[in-house]
Order: C-alpha cells, then structure tokens, then sequence
C-alpha cells in the first residue's frame, strides 16, 4: 500500500497566496462627534465589513489595518476587536476584520497618523518577504478626513509640506498608493498637495459610499502590476470613479 505521506510530500508545493494590505487612516478629531459623522462612519465601517467578505476575491488576498487620529491623538486599533490596546498585529485578514466602535474628540494630528500608517505598511511588507508572501500589488493607503492638519494645540499646521515629498517618494520607490479622501468640511487644497493624483472630494457623498469607493479602487489595483507606474494606476481609478458617476447621472434622468 502507497504511504499517504509519500503521495502527499510528491504533490507540488502550492505557491503561496498574494496578499494586499489595505491600511484606513480615519479622523476622528472633535470635528467629527460635533458633526455626528463619527456614528455614520461607525455604521459605514460595518457595511463596509460586508461588502468585503461579499466580494470573494478581495475576501482572498485583503488584509486591513487601522489608523485614527484625533481621540487619545493617533492610535492603531484592533481591527478584529479582540484586544484592547495596540494589536500586536495590526493587520487582519478580510474575514477577521470586526472594526471597533470609533470614538471622537481632541486634534487632527493627521501628520502624525499618516506617517504612523507608512511604519505599518513597512513592517508588514518586512513580514511578507521573510514568510515568502507575495504581495498583489503595493500596499493601499487610504486617508479619510473632515478637516485640516493641526498641532498639538489644535492650530492649522503646515508640517504636511514637509510630508508630501515623504509620500512622493514611498510612491517613486514602489511601496504604497495613497488616497486622500475629503468628506465635507476637509481642506481639499492640502489633501491635493498630500495626493496629487489621487485626492477626491467627497463632501456631497454620504461615508458609506465613501468606503464603497475604497472597495471598488481596491478591486481593481488588486489586480494591477506594482511595476505599473503610480500615476497610471491612479489614473485608470479616476477613470473607472467618472464611468460610475456617468452611469449614476444617466439612471438619475432616464430611470
């Protein structure tokens, strides 16, 4: 009789699956619980939650990480809500993605969160290579904001000039994607600065539909090459982000 462990150590070693890690840089400075989005964006998150694991194949390869700015300054939360603190992985696969309940108040230390999420995305793509993981394509990051950069004492502050050509560069070099989208209410001109190629003014849409944009982006870099230059890769979601408002405009008239 065939030993089934010879059989099984003949079978060809399956390459492992490709991963992408989706990192979510959210304000939740005092703008945002004086506005009352921090509850739609605690119930966007959760349709969000679902509209990934409905999508089976970013439910494969997508991790998420996520980042907050504003409560307790800027944290790294749990994204399976299992621990409290810090995770020690903040990076959780699709299916184990549970956001936690967002809380508002304090700054917009959106400086210091971004450059949070840019030591993330670095320590995961560290931890890919050495346990021979592929990644699909760069790390995505996006960024969510009402308002506008601040210090520590809640004054607009122009570090970001400072941290624009950071963002350059980690595109330059092939590292990350980065989306800065602007709910009402956010400072568009700096977010265009941070986000050359790819700021969107959202003011007019509700947050749901904003992490439906996150989604819909998401799928279709996933399937993009990283040797694909950044401003190629942003411009066939901008293209892909008119198609859909065309199609939307025309069912409006003529549904």
């Amino acid at each position: 009789m065939t030993d089934p462990s010879a059989l099984r150590d003949a079978l060809p070693a399956q390459a492992p699956r490709g991963r992408l890690p989706i990192t979510l840089v959210l304000d939740s400075s005092q703008s945002m619980e004086t506005s009352g989005r921090i509850d739609e964006l605690n119930t966007a998150l959760q349709s969000w939650r679902t509209e990934l694991l409905g999508n089976d194949h970013l439910a494969s390869i997508g991790e998420v990480a996520l980042v907050s700015f504003g409560f307790n300054y800027v944290q790294v939360l749990d994204a399976s809500s299992r621990v409290n603190g810090r995770p020690e992985q903040p990076y959780v696969a699709v299916r184990d993605f549970h956001p936690p309940t967002l809380r508002a108040a304090g700054v917009t230390p959106m400086v210091a969160a971004l450059q949070t999420a840019l030591d993330l995305v670095a320590a995961r793509r560290l931890q890919l290579r050495d346990s021979g993981t592929p990644l699909k394509n760069r790390p995505l990051i996006y960024l969510i904001t009402d308002g506008v950069p601040t210090d520590d004492r809640g004054l607009p502050s122009d570090s970001w000039r400072d941290f624009a050509p950071v963002l350059r560069e980690q595109e330059k070099g092939r590292q990350i994607l980065f989306f800065a989208l602007g709910v009402s209410g956010a400072d568009m001109d700096v977010l265009r600065e941070l986000a050359p190629n790819s700021a969107y003014d959202l003011a007019d849409l509700p947050l749901a539909q904003v992490l439906n944009f996150v989604s819909t982006s998401t799928e279709r870099l996933s399937s993009a090459s990283r040797e694909q230059p950044a401003e190629d890769q942003y411009r066939g979601v901008r293209d892909q982000q008119e198609r859909s408002e065309r199609i939307r405009e025309w069912l409006e008239k003529n549904v």
